[in-house]
């Protein structure tokens, strides 16, 4: 498998522990435009809440960043980095272009999921990537903002703009989630996962694109 790939699938496990039913999401981020957030009185003095932060900002329907991340395995002494770029587009289609440690592009649209070598020549998916149409629903809802995560997890909040997370599944494979947001932006710059094995990865985004010109296209 690609080792881009690899670095990959721990994030994938955010979006397996859903049911029919409903799937989880760790935050609901919506999006600022160039006039600013508009928040209420009544949005100030409520207690802090993923909901109650959404709802300072308008929604947004795409967003473009760039990452890097670093993942740190307790059976690995050297901390494993990637980095590339990640497009969504409401409500689950994704683009996630690994430039490092090798060029790697893997598409989901709903269901449909594309994965692309360097030259975008289109690949076999590995069954580890099975679940990465969920991926993506989930993520569009954590950057993009989307369903209530209460009946999946507890807030813990550090302040108005740093929040953790605790799943109230134990079947979860994360103990915890810790999302840390732009005092004035709706979307986190960092995202950190914790598994309940020791291992972590942390995720951080930077030049946030909202509502790009381009919708942030995702078709591979």
């Amino acid at each position: 498998m690609h080792g881009g790939a690899i670095l990959a699938v721990p994030l994938l496990l955010a979006a397996s522990t859903a049911t029919p039913a409903g799937k989880p999401t760790v935050a609901a981020g919506a999006a600022a435009v160039a006039g600013g957030p508009a928040v209420t009185a009544a949005t100030e003095a409520a207690e802090p809440s993923l909901a109650g932060r959404a709802a300072r900002f308008p929604p947004v329907r795409s967003a473009r960043a760039d990452f890097m991340q670093e993942r740190e395995v307790s059976l690995v002494d050297e901390v494993l980095r990637a980095s590339g770029t990640l497009s969504l587009q409401a409500p689950e289609a994704m683009r996630l272009v690994l430039v490092a440690p090798e060029r790697l592009t893997l598409v989901a649209d709903g269901a449909t999921v594309t994965l692309l070598d360097a030259s975008g020549t289109p690949l076999p998916v590995p069954p580890e990537f099975s679940s990465f149409g969920h991926f993506a629903r989930t993520l569009t809802d954590l950057l993009l903002g989307g369903r209530s995560p209460e009946r999946f997890f507890e807030e813990h909040w550090q302040g108005p703009d740093a929040v953790s997370l605790t799943p109230h599944d134990a079947a979860n494979p994360f103990a915890e989630i810790a999302l840390r947001f732009s005092p004035v932006g709706p979307l986190p710059e960092e995202i950190v996962l914790r598994e309940r094995t020791g291992d972590r990865t942390i995720i951080r985004l930077s030049a946030i694109r909202l509502n790009p010109a381009d919708g942030a296209t995702t078709s591979p």
